[in-house]
């Protein structure tokens, strides 16, 4: 019996310094717990940066902004085409500069007004040379903010020139300087002065700017009171091509009217507002701001 238990001891013993029940190597051995091999250690790669979120109002202005067909959005008041027009069809408001003999370089430039239609029709006369032939007046026309007379041109019978200028019982622009993009911007004198008005006024002035023309297109347009002042702004985008390859920038400026409803005095101001880098590619207008 002795023996017996001595050959069952013998064989546990033997068991446990072969590592009995482990899934150690074989043929051998185990290594040492402390010499085990440990997880190499990973490095967990970083985060993909969040791209900073588009402003779609900014990329539809972008898009129109390239288009270069659409540079004012819906309600804004602008003039149609007249569809008996096939050929050139040019409108500009006369100004002091139009009618002066001596230099202008120091003078303020503005549009003139008048009550007078023959008064207006004399200054027409004036400017009634076109491309080096005479435009014959054929039509005047009848809207209670300005006489408008228009001419064909002899050298080109498909052509219409409109000359228009403000009747002074609307609006007195003398001393409104056009070569500046702030200051007096004239007299209201039609009444009420109400915000319809100084919209329409302000909506119309912008279509004889440097700001109605390619690059340039408006965002929108808005009225706002505070006392006796009735303040009309249109935001506008200018688009500033970058050279070849690279971002262009879309700067944002506020283009405001500012109408004193006690007197009917006027000032107008640019104020630039910010700036967004784009691009344009086959799959579309996107932004460069990352």
């Amino acid at each position: 019996m002795k023996a017996r238990n001595l050959l069952v001891l013998l064989s546990l013993t033997t068991l446990a310094a072969c590592g009995g029940g482990g899934g150690g190597a074989t043929g051998g051995s185990p290594a040492p717990a402390s010499s085990n091999p440990q997880p190499a250690s990973v490095t967990p790669a970083p985060a993909a940066p969040t791209p900073a979120p588009v402003n779609t109002g900014d990329l539809n202005l972008a898009n129109r902004l390239y288009a270069g067909t659409e540079r004012t959005p819906q309600g804004f008041d602008t003039e149609s085409r007249p569809a008996s027009v096939t050929g050139t069809l040019a409108t500009r408001h006369l100004k002091n500069t139009d009618l002066a003999t001596g230099p202008q370089a120091m003078g303020a430039t503005y549009e003139m007004c008048t009550n007078d239609l023959a008064q207006a029709i004399e200054w027409s006369e004036k400017q009634a040379t076109w491309q080096g032939q005479y435009s014959d007046l054929v039509e005047v026309g009848n809207d209670p903010r300005y006489f408008e007379l228009v001419r064909v041109p002899r050298a080109d019978v498909t052509a219409m020139i409109r000359h228009r200028i403000f009747r002074c019982d609307y609006v007195d622009r003398a001393g409104s300087d056009l070569r500046s993009d702030s200051g007096a911007a004239g007299l209201m004198n039609q009444r009420p002065l109400t915000a319809v008005e100084l919209e329409k006024l302000a909506e119309y002035l912008w279509q004889f700017t440097m700001y109605n023309n390619s690059d340039h297109a408006v965002e929108s347009s808005t009225t706002t009171l505070s006392g006796d002042l009735l303040v009309q702004t249109i935001r506008m985008g200018q688009l500033v091509r970058g050279a070849v390859g690279s971002c262009d920038t879309v700067q944002i400026s506020d283009w405001s009217h500012t109408l004193n409803t006690v007197n009917g005095s006027m000032a107008r101001t640019l104020t630039p507002v910010r700036s967004y880098q784009v691009q344009n590619s086959a799959s579309g207008v996107t932004s460069c701001g990352g």
